[in-house]
């Protein structure tokens, strides 16, 4: 079981390159007119760029490459077949972010590239097998509700990220917070056997903490760049993967334990939650009070 500090070390790999990586980002951005300009509703009050995302992407490799190199998580490399799995979906959706940030494409595009990396997912073994209904019992879904299930979760989570990223550092220090909060449930589940070495859900996790930190100081008020959607869909991608490797196949023996195992499920939605119902409040407010 890898030590707290190869999780730090590796998080640290991850914002450092991250950090490095945003303005050259920024600078690309500027270049090719990738700029959100402010609107009457909007926070912030000069022209932003919004490609972060292949700055958050070269973390994430920065840190997996590290992680890989020390040894430490030598057993979740063991089966290389879901980490690199889960890479690739996150690399599948910033690559449909970054052309969206870069030229807008249609709603049903960018469904149909989260569809993709949720079925990337599947397809390595990351899929939402087990799921526990709190109060009421563990439902084992068969491999095609699995691989629906899980393309809804990825779906909803990018969606969600989405939602939240414009405002000033919002949706990257939740982001942070979520999976720092993940990261030390899942260390907790390992620490006392339940959860297995080779499980990729916790190095997952902070790799996502860990470019959420390194983005944070550019985009924190006032930002100088915006994640976008390459960004914003690649970390919803990734948090799925996460929460599913740890929640969604762990084995229903395990359930009578004190360990709520629904709760990978519910720690993002609960922190994302908050911001996200806000904002749609707020959506329909002015919808149903033209004007406001």
């Amino acid at each position: 079981m890898p030590g707290a500090i190869a999780y730090l070390t590796v998080g640290g790999v991850a914002a450092i390159a991250t950090f490095i990586a945003t303005p050259l980002a920024r600078k690309a951005a500027e270049h090719f007119g990738v700029i959100s300009a402010p609107g009457d509703r909007d926070v912030h009050e000069l022209p932003t760029p919004h490609l972060g995302g292949p700055a958050m992407l070269f973390g994430l490799l920065a840190g997996a490459l590290f992680a890989w190199l020390i040894g430490d998580f030598s057993e979740v490399f063991s089966t290389r077949s879901e980490i690199l799995g889960v890479l690739v979906a996150g690399i599948v959706m910033c690559g449909v972010g970054v052309i969206d940030d870069v030229r807008p494409i249609s709603a049903p595009a960018k469904i149909a590239g989260m569809i993709i990396a949720g079925s990337v997912l599947s397809l390595v073994g990351v899929s939402l097998v087990v799921l526990r209904i709190p109060f009421v019992d563990v439902v084992l879904l068969s491999p095609d509700l699995a691989a629906l299930a899980t393309v809804l979760w990825v779906v909803l989570l990018a969606n969600a990220i989405n939602l939240i990223d414009g405002l000033d550092g919002l949706a990257t220090g939740i982001v942070a917070i979520a999976a720092t909060t993940f990261v030390i449930y899942a260390i907790r589940l390992a620490n006392e056997g339940v959860l297995f070495e080779e499980n990729p859900g916790s190095l997952i996790a902070v790799l996502i903490a860990g470019v959420c930190i390194g983005f944070l100081p550019h985009n924190a008020h006032p930002a100088k760049i915006f994640m976008g959607d390459g960004g914003a869909l690649m970390l919803g991608v990734l948090l799925a993967a996460s929460t599913v490797s740890v929640g969604g196949r762990t084995d229903a023996a395990y359930s009578g334990q004190s360990f709520f195992f629904f709760a990978p499920l519910l720690i993002p939605l609960v922190i994302l939650g908050v911001p996200v119902i806000d904002v749609l409040f707020v959506a329909i407010r002015r919808i149903a009070t033209p004007g406001l």
